[in-house]
């Protein structure tokens, strides 16, 4: 399985109908999203429990849009590898079920490099205001913890990362070295989005960019080993999944009260 993975990452890519311009471009507006959604969320709702969480919600929405209105061509879409395989349910499940597996390994790993146990930074703000307030989350925030999570962020990056960054990258690059850039931008992406309370400690840096860095290099394996992005997708969905009960378990008897 490996000696294949490896050869699918060395491989050729097929130049995709858009430049390597347009694919940073499209990086650069799911950034600027990040700043229009959160400034909406900050007018809507001030300084709420979920204020960040409907930020970062819309700022994902608002890249799936963008990416469904200027790439609707059929050979677009094709090179976007979104569509469903033969046996959607079958493959999805085993999708799923491989990335909770690597979201668990990685978490194991994470845990044994910082001596912590932490939520993702996505869902630090909601871990962080039952510390400080001795609140429980809200049924509200948990629903928009769940949407970002498993579904808005999965869907957002995966087109703009594995979608359309990772094939441009590897046809300009090469094989090897546009899978390597792809991950190390959805480091560096996530390092700028959801920047770690102390960026300059152990863990900071895990969870501010080794770990997304990783878990972009498997999504990005995922995609190159299967030929789908809807596989990557599914991956990071379950990471997702597995974030939110990783913050349920944190939260403890206070979430329930939430809930």
């Amino acid at each position: 399985m490996f000696s294949r993975l490896f050869a699918r990452i060395a491989a050729a890519e097929p130049a995709p109908p858009w430049s390597i311009i347009a694919a940073l471009l499209t990086v650069l507006a799911a950034f600027i999203t990040v700043i229009i959604g959160s400034t909406l969320s900050s007018i809507l709702t001030g300084q709420a429990q979920h204020t960040l969480l409907l930020g970062w919600c819309i700022a994902a929405a608002l890249t799936i849009a963008l990416i469904e209105l200027t790439r609707r061509r059929t050979e677009e879409r094709l090179a976007l590898r979104i569509a469903p395989s033969a046996n959607p349910l079958q493959d999805t499940f085993w999708y799923l079920l491989i990335g909770v597996g690597l979201a668990i390994t990685l978490d194991l790993v994470g845990r044994g490099i910082t001596r912590s146990v932490a939520p993702d930074l996505e869902l630090t703000p909601l871990y962080t205001y039952t510390r400080l307030y001795g609140e429980p989350v809200a049924f509200f925030s948990w629903l928009l913890a769940f949407l970002l999570m498993a579904l808005l962020q999965p869907i957002a990056e995966g087109l703009v990362f594995q979608g359309m960054l990772l094939p441009a990258l590897r046809h300009q690059l090469g094989g090897w070295l546009g899978y390597l850039l792809t991950a190390a931008a959805v480091g560096l992406f996530h390092m700028l989005v959801y920047p770690p309370a102390f960026p300059e400690s152990t863990s900071g840096l895990w969870y501010g960019f080794v770990a997304p860095f990783i878990a972009a290099l498997l999504y990005g394996a995922v995609r190159l080993y299967t030929g789908s992005t809807r596989a990557a997708i599914f991956t990071h969905v379950a990471f997702g999944l597995f974030a939110v009960l990783k913050l349920l378990t944190l939260v403890g008897g206070s979430s329930a009260a939430g809930l």
